[in-house]
């Protein structure tokens, strides 16, 4: 029952997880362009190394989650096109079902994972640092692959009811953040509680913040460190 979830969703995903692990392989190499190598050393010091990896900081959390995205959203797509016909004559239990469609997933965010893992050590491998540095190609990969796994398990759950009450959270989280500052004003005229409150931090740190959901977006992501 597995190996062909798994046949499915490929068939329904490789036309973009191709490119997404072609992008996972390149970035990193991407991210270390100028820095120099063994035959062409740079002269940057520890700072600028960091000023100039750090550039890329924000590239690879959110290559991460699109691809999480994407995949949860096509683990669902031919059930939706079928309204779930196929799904429920099958003779295993709903639960077991979705399952083995999130495993598939699951396995599936290895091939972006791999790439990523190979880019890094290669960029790693591509330069000389400055002494005091180091390159974390291990940990970084890690991070990457949890970072697909949180964003494809939260999404897969909401592509399981419809698309469009996906869409319907997503959209109103995005417009949230995008008037919440202008919310927070009108609520700080006429409360006072929310004077010393930004909302929108709030919820941010919520999200992103220690225990919280998106937690692994946060902190270091950077792989080159002290």
């Amino acid at each position: 029952m597995y190996q062909p979830m798994l046949f499915l969703h490929w068939k329904q995903i490789k036309v973009a997880l191709i490119p997404f692990t072609i992008a996972a392989f390149g970035l990193p190499l991407v991210s270390v362009q100028g820095m120099g190598s063994a035959a062409t050393p740079s002269g940057l010091g520890a700072y600028d190394y960091l000023v100039a990896s750090g550039v890329w900081v924000t590239a690879f959390p959110m290559l991460a989650a699109a691809i999480g995205v994407t995949l949860a959203l096509s683990a669902w797509n031919w059930d939706h096109q079928l309204g779930h016909v196929h799904a429920l004559s099958l003779p295993v239990p709903r639960w077991r079902y979705a399952m083995l469609k999130m495993g598939a997933g699951a396995f599936l965010a290895v091939l972006p994972a791999l790439a990523f893992w190979a880019g890094a050590h290669a960029a790693a491998a591509s330069v000389t640092l400055a002494e005091g540095l180091h390159a974390y190609p291990n940990e970084l990969t890690l991070r990457f692959f949890l970072a697909e796994l949180v964003s494809y398990a939260i999404v897969f759950a909401m592509a399981a009811g419809t698309v469009r009450t996906t869409l319907a959270i997503v959209t109103a989280c995005l417009v949230f953040l995008l008037v919440g500052g202008s919310l927070n004003g009108f609520l700080g005229r006429e409360i006072e509680y929310f004077q010393d409150v930004n909302v929108v931090q709030a919820f941010v740190d919520m999200l992103v913040g220690p225990h919280g959901p998106f937690e692994v977006f946060s902190g270091s992501w950077t792989l080159i460190d002290v």
